[in-house]
Formats: structure tokens, sequence, C-alpha cells
């Protein structure tokens, strides 16, 4: 049975959802703690309560952005067998990153590389770095397991990942409002995890 929440953490969560809209709306700059406060229904003294400066609550708010997205449970505790684990977790990592929300966040966080190239790397390791290690660490087991013969995990896991993104992401990044049919996507998420797996495939 989960606990109830305390009042403070649903002024947080509130200023959270608050936050997140504005920023992945209208970026980093064009959004005020003033309006933020507003939006959330609570103080501008909360806000900064809460969180003690602007800095801060950006990536807090793009990091719980991420966890609702689900970014920590793409992969299961205890693994299965290879091509269909991986499967799993390339249907649920390519959802993931082609939602609007999370198109949204990206754009944003790539909007603010220049002018703010602190936030843009806070947001890499709560995002993306997260989701290499924790791929990483699941390609290990599998090395360990002798299922795959991988000599850089850390490197198969980005070359997964990048597989993955394939056409349908990069339509959706330079916004062509031509899309691939679902049909199209799943036989290409599908192909592709056999392509990995087999080049990293155990010979022995």
């Amino acid at each position: 049975m989960n606990k109830p929440r305390t009042k403070s953490e649903v002024k947080r969560n509130q200023i959270l959802d608050a936050a997140t809209v504005q920023f992945t709306q209208h970026g980093y700059a064009a959004t005020s703690m003033d309006l933020i406060a507003k939006l959330a229904g609570v103080s501008k003294q909360t806000v900064y309560s809460h969180f003690g400066n602007k800095d801060e609550l950006f990536i807090t708010a793009i990091s719980y952005k991420c966890e609702l997205l689900g970014v920590g449970e793409l992969l299961p505790e205890n693994l299965g067998p290879v091509e269909p684990t991986l499967t799993l977790f390339a249907q649920g990592f390519f959802t993931m990153i082609t939602s609007a929300d999370s198109m949204a966040v990206h754009r944003t966080c790539a909007a603010e590389s220049l002018a703010h190239p602190h936030l843009s790397r806070l947001f890499f390791e709560a995002g993306p770095l997260f989701v290499i290690d924790k791929l990483a660490n699941c390609l290990t087991e599998y090395h360990r397991r002798g299922e795959l013969d991988i000599e850089d995990c850390r490197q198969a896991a980005i070359q997964f990942l990048a597989i993955i993104k394939g056409e349908q992401w990069t339509r959706l990044e330079f916004n062509i409002e031509e899309s691939l049919s679902e049909q199209e996507i799943n036989h290409y998420l599908q192909s592709s995890v056999r392509l990995f797996v087999r080049g990293y495939q155990s010979l022995s």
C-alpha cells in the first residue's frame, strides 16, 4: 500500500508539473519563477523553499519528466532471453523517445545548449546517460552469461540506441509531417534487434 503524500510533496509535484509544461513549451529564458508559482497555485516563496533557484528547478523538472516517461522502467530486473528482451526494450525506448512530451524535452534542451550548456549537461546525465548506463549493464550481464560476446558493452549500448532511433525519430526531430506506418516501424525495430544480436552473438 502506497504511503499518502504529505502536503509538501503534493506542492512539490504541483510545482514540477507546472514547471515542466512551461519549460518544454516556452523554453528556459521565457519561463519565470513567478509564473510557475502562479500556475502551481503556490507562493513564490514556496517555489524557492523547494528549489533554490531556476537552474535547480529546470533540471529537476526535466528529470521528473524523464521519470514520468518511464526511463527507469525500460529494462526488467530479471533479464530473459536476449532477443525478446531487447525487442521489448527497443519498442519501449522508441515509444518513449518519439512521444510528444519526449520530443518537447529534447527540443527544449537542444535549444538551451548554447546559452545554458550546464543545463544540457545535467539533462544528458539525467536522461540519455542514464539509459546508456542501464543498457550497458544489461549487455554486461548477457556477456557474463555467455549469450553475447561484447568487448565494450558501453559502446555496444550506444550503437544499439542509435540504431533504434531510425528514420521516424529523425522525421520527428525535423518536424516532417509524413510518418512511417506502425507496421514499418515495428518491422524496422525487429530487424534492427536481430542485426544487433547477430553481430554480437557468442560463437561458442
